[in-house]
């Protein structure tokens, strides 16, 4: 995972009072052990001191100390595990990183300079074909779409996924709204973003076709191509717009839409078979404060991506003009001068906080591609599907 540029306080917390709490109990210690020598001092030949107390003779043992608070190490979920250091964001922060909400309510806060983006056709592999060289993605998008559509090629034999949309501008997306409102005769769509709210604007969603021997179907996410929906999450893409969460997502069922979000969250969301929007809020569950001690509240979410790595995830609500985001760090020694973090990543959900993710356990670092797990959703080699004809004109989301 790699770690954010962002700059570093070079200074060492402990969240919730810790160390308060252990500095506490040490001075209990000794307030008890100054009482018991109050109450039993005795004179160098063995007499007491007058108050009664028998004074102790030879063979005596001196009376059990009282039991000190069970120190059991907190569970790795919980953010009494660690020491923090921490970075300040702002408000123009909320609009960067990999889980940025963008639907047709929510309008997204970033930019993306061409400068930033990869052209696919100059990156990608032998495994897939691209529209032509205006299609252009993120580099984290990029890598991740290489290794995906490898894979299929590699379990199916079939080269038949074309990507035909990429990125987005502003004014591209205007066109196409434009003209999906002259075509249907309606003041909103359902199917075409508004500019400002499309997810394309990221750099982070790719739009799929199918081109068999110069053939294009649209993309429909079965036969063959049921591999990719149910692996995509392995590499950090999610399907955007899935069937039965329109309500949420305020866009129709696209099975051709992809967006990547990293591999832990897209694990999440495969799990629980959660849209974006569902994740989003979900997340909000787990964050870091000063308002409990209890090592058994979950402070982080753990996942375990396909690869064996493990990941903690939690939710900052931004809390002002600045706010203050806490990374554990791996020397969990206060005298320590080491300040090196756990690797994280940090993004803005575009609306009113952050998500950070942090590598606990490394992985293997690679996944072995398997069949579709249905054997119905497995055709012959290089099968195509009755999907109907393409829609080349990119009138999608």
């Amino acid at each position: 995972m790699a770690t954010n540029n962002y700059p570093k306080r070079k200074k060492r917390y402990k969240i919730k009072y810790k160390n308060l709490a252990i500095l506490l109990a040490g001075l209990l210690l000794i307030i008890l052990l100054i009482s018991k020598g109050c109450s039993a001092i005795f004179n160098r030949d063995g007499k007491n001191d007058g108050n009664g107390d028998t004074p102790l003779t030879t063979g005596d043992t001196l009376p059990d100390e009282p039991a000190l608070p069970d120190s059991t190490e907190p569970p790795p979920t919980s953010q009494l595990a660690y020491l923090f250091d921490f970075i300040t964001l702002t408000e123009d922060d909320l609009g960067t990183g990999n889980l940025v909400l963008v639907n047709n309510n929510i309008e997204f806060r970033g930019s993306v300079s061409e400068d930033e983006l990869d052209v696919v056709y100059e990156k990608k592999n032998s495994a897939y074909k691209v529209k032509d060289l205006s299609v252009m993605v993120r580099p984290v998008a990029m890598e991740a779409l290489n290794n995906m559509l490898l894979d299929f090629n590699t379990v199916t034999g079939n080269d038949g996924v074309e990507i035909m949309a990429g990125y987005r501008t502003y004014e591209y997306q205007q066109e196409l709204y434009d003209e999906e409102l002259e075509s249907t005769g309606e003041t909103s769509s359902t199917l075409v973003a508004r500019p400002g709210y499309s997810e394309h604007h990221t750099g982070l969603a790719v739009d799929f076709t199918t081109n068999i021997n110069g053939t294009h179907k649209s993309y429909d996410g079965t036969g063959d191509y049921a591999w990719i929906n149910e692996n995509c999450y392995k590499y950090g893409f999610i399907n955007r717009y899935p069937a039965g969460k329109e309500q949420l997502t305020l866009i129709d069922n696209e099975p051709w839409h992809f967006r990547y979000v990293g591999v832990p969250h897209a694990t999440v969301m495969h799990n629980y078979d959660y849209c974006l929007e569902e994740y989003i809020n979900f997340i909000k569950n787990y964050t870091i404060s000063n308002s409990s001690l209890s090592p058994e509240k979950p402070d982080f979410l753990q996942v375990e991506t396909d690869d064996g790595s493990i990941y903690m995830i939690y939710y900052v609500p931004m809390t002002g003009e600045t706010t203050n985001i806490y990374i554990p760090l791996k020397d969990k020694d206060p005298n320590s001068t080491s300040n090196e973090m756990y690797p994280y990543e940090i993004s803005g959900n575009n609306i009113d906080g952050w998500i950070v993710t942090f590598l606990y356990q490394q992985g293997t670092g690679s996944i072995s591609p398997q069949p579709a797990g249905s054997p119905e959703n497995v055709l012959p080699e290089n099968s195509e599907t009755d999907g109907g004809d393409a829609d080349n004109t990119e009138n999608q989301e």
